[in-house]
């Protein structure tokens, strides 16, 4: 830990771990949580309803074996590390769980833990992988219909005022956020890769005025002590399902930090608010459906995907990217694909990584990264 701060050690904790200390001290006090699926699921109406959204990740999990037998050998190590904690019941404290379409490997988790006793599921969403009017009507329904299931599921009413209140909250954490990512654009940072990405993992996996109270403490004690690093190169990430601190440990060597990244969980998460003007609620079917920083599933928003690639570089002064998908993830390949072809013609240094969701060949994806940044520091004639 570079910087002396109590508050860094605690976020770091609580974003290493989905069972952390915080929110377990939050559920006996009697209070709700409910497991949600990645950066789409629009996590103020979770929120309003008077529960804490958790993000559902296998970062602890030591294998697989008793998800095997609900999978093919196809399926994404996210899925099966999520879902075999799953069944070793590490998820037994949600109060319930939402899903949606993010692609036909994490929606089986939803399949499979319905065919379970108790389990903790209660609505499934479908989210357009296109922008039109057409299906921006058609997402109004859905985010109608979870509003319905999750007062039903809970026993609440969700009204305009908390919704208000939620979106409030939300945006509160994610101006703390930025503030955090706009630290990192200094000639010295103040927070390594693995610091940067489990401070960001905190914020979806405890009660969120708790984080931002956590937040605010980081802000002033990396003000108070200053920047600690100088990077020799400046890195970004990008990739899918980057939760484990073990992989960043990976990334950054030979004074290579990853100053940025361009994570769900990361810099997309932070760099729009929801409007806190008009209807709460529609308000947050524009956040979600237009304004948030595009996903990779969504058709047709590569040129804009890309120029905001472009727009990182140039914010946190990059000098190299380095990207990683799991194993089988169509999705993430297709995007390695479309980066790839974008920055070889500006002649940008990239490095793509196929990688397990818990890293394995530790030694490989060492060699290759040692390898990249000799490559960039060559580059930079330094």
């Amino acid at each position: 830990m570079t910087i002396q701060s109590q508050a860094l050690k605690a976020l770091i904790e609580v974003g290493s771990n989905p069972y952390n200390a915080e929110l377990q001290n939050f559920i006996r006090k009697g209070g709700k949580t409910c497991g949600f699926l990645f950066q789409e699921t629009p996590e103020e109406i979770i929120t309003a309803a008077g529960v804490v959204p958790v993000y559902i990740r296998g970062t602890k999990s030591e294998g697989t074996e008793m998800a095997e037998a609900y999978f093919r050998q196809l399926t994404c190590n996210y899925v099966r590390n999520t879902f075999n904690e799953i069944l070793d019941d590490k998820w037994d404290f949600l109060d319930g769980a939402v899903f949606y379409n993010l692609c036909d490997h994490a929606r089986r988790i939803f399949d499979n833990w319905q065919t379970l006793p108790d389990n903790k599921t209660y609505h499934f969403m479908y989210i357009p992988k296109k922008r039109s009017d057409l299906s921006k009507d058609f997402y109004r329904q859905e985010i109608k219909k979870l509003i319905e299931a999750t007062e039903k599921h809970f026993g609440v009413e969700i009204t305009k005022e908390k919704l208000s209140e939620a979106i409030k909250l939300h945006n509160e954490m994610r101006r703390l956020q930025k503030e955090i990512y706009d630290l990192q654009k200094e000639e010295k940072v103040y927070l390594d890769g693995t610091e940067l990405a489990m401070v960001m993992m905190a914020g979806v996996s405890m009660p969120r005025d708790k984080y931002s109270d956590l937040l605010r403490t980081l802000i002033s004690d990396l003000k108070a002590q200053g920047p600690q690093i100088e990077p020799k190169v400046r890195l970004l990430y990008t990739g899918g399902h980057a939760d484990n601190p073990k992989f960043f440990d990976l990334l950054e060597q030979q004074g290579a930090v990853v100053v940025a990244d361009n994570d769900s969980f990361g810099t997309r998460a932070c760099d729009v608010l929801v409007s806190e003007e008009g209807d709460p609620l529609e308000a947050i079917i524009e956040y979600y459906y237009q304004q948030k920083p595009a996903a990779t599933r969504q058709f047709g928003t590569h040129e804009e995907r890309l120029a905001r690639l472009d727009q990182l570089i140039e914010n946190y002064r990059i000098d190299g990217i380095i990207s990683s998908r799991l194993f089988m993830c169509d999705i993430w390949a297709f995007e390695q694909f479309l980066m790839r072809n974008h920055l070889q013609k500006k002649n940008f240094p990239l490095l793509e990584l196929e990688v397990d969701y818990n890293p394995e060949g530790e030694g490989q994806i060492r060699t290759r990264v040692q390898a990249f940044v000799e490559s960039v520091c060559d580059k930079k004639n330094i």
